[in-house]
């Protein structure tokens, strides 16, 4: 996603509040569709989810979106307006085969269970392959991220 003057804004209120962060970033927006993305923002926000999982191969294709050990980027909804700044902590590449519930402590309660965490992964990995017209397999690598809430603000 591109940085947007209300990115900006957000990025330098924060900075101006004392808050400790660096001198760039990157926008993001986890989920698919409004209903997902504002859950997963809720669930950040409060500090039930922090972290997410991403495929390399994805993440590789997509200039910018791959997440940097100690990079930080601005969360936004659906309609681009920031609610948040996190900071990825840990980066570890597994073998979707090897994803085990030890994992899936950084997801939000409902996804914590390695069956339903699959149940959610795999469609939605699979639609965005055949975008790419790649097939999902056990050995795809995830990006398995961990990240901290750093500043967080309400948009008014």
């Amino acid at each position: 996603m591109e940085k947007t003057a209300e990115t900006d804004a957000y990025w330098n209120e924060a900075k101006a509040s004392g808050t400790w962060i660096g001198e760039s970033y990157w926008v993001r927006r986890i989920g698919a569709n409004k209903p997902i993305v504002d859950s997963i923002l809720d669930l950040i926000l409060s500090g039930k989810k922090c972290g997410t999982f991403g495929l390399k191969l994805l993440l590789d294709r997509q200039p910018g979106s791959f997440p940097t050990m100690g990079g930080e980027a601005v969360i936004v909804d659906m309609d681009g307006v920031p609610h948040g700044i996190v900071r990825t902590s840990k980066l570890t590449p597994v073998a979707y085969k090897d994803i085990t519930e030890d994992y899936l402590t950084i997801e939000g309660p409902g996804a914590r269970q390695l069956d339903r965490w699959q149940e959610i992964h795999w469609p939605y990995w699979s639609a965005l392959l055949d975008r790419h017209d790649l097939d999902p397999s056990d050995d795809m690598v995830v990006m398995v991220e961990h990240f901290e809430l750093v500043y967080s603000k309400t948009p008014s």
